[in-house]
């Protein structure tokens, strides 16, 4: 090839180079702010959950009110899965009107926090077992298995055998002290 004709094809390739090093650099800083932006969401999160727990555990060391004697309610939470007591007791929903909203105070878990609460647990429980699911398939834990099972296996025919030849053996001194109890 003339180096005359190949002078424009190096200048057009770094062109192209210097093009593709800047859009891989714009596409870095663009992942670095959307990870940023991430973390400060993640931050926030856990402020508010922070703030939350705070007012929670503030709540737990009042006395809390005394439940009416009232008509039997629709549902009542007595305690939570693991045993602990309960933060707020569910009133039922003709008292709820009663009570002050915008102070909380009396306010118990309405229909949809309980529905929240129970999809949420149950979610929780499913990512879990898909999580371990997903890890109990992974290509290293089916070969560490199969790992052991073959070892298992051989181990098994190792002993079994050993055991035949155990009773063999035994066969031939009960076959030999029978003949000379005869004898």
């Amino acid at each position: 090839m003339n180096p005359a004709q190949l002078a424009p094809v190096v200048a057009t390739g770094g062109v192209v180079l210097v093009v593709a090093v800047f859009v891989a650099l714009l596409a870095a800083r663009a992942g670095r702010r959307r990870w940023q932006a991430e973390l400060a969401a993640a931050r926030a999160d856990v402020e508010s959950l922070t703030a939350r727990l705070d007012a929670i555990d503030s709540s737990r060391t009042h006395p809390q009110p005394s439940v009416s004697a009232a008509p039997t309610p629709e549902f009542v939470i007595t305690s939570l899965p693991d045993g602990s007591a309960p933060l707020r007791v569910a009133e039922p929903l003709a008292d709820r009107d009663a009570t002050d909203r915008s102070t909380g105070e009396g306010a118990g878990l309405s229909v949809g926090e309980f529905a929240t609460l129970a999809v949420g647990e149950s979610l929780v429980r499913l990512v879990s077992i898909g999580y371990g699911v997903r890890r109990a398939l992974s290509a290293e834990n089916r070969n560490r298995i199969r790992f052991e099972m073959r070892r298992e296996v051989k181990r098994a025919r190792r002993q079994r055998r050993l055991d035949l030849k155990e009773a063999k053996r035994h066969l031939r001194h009960v076959a030999t002290r029978s003949a000379e109890d005869a004898a």
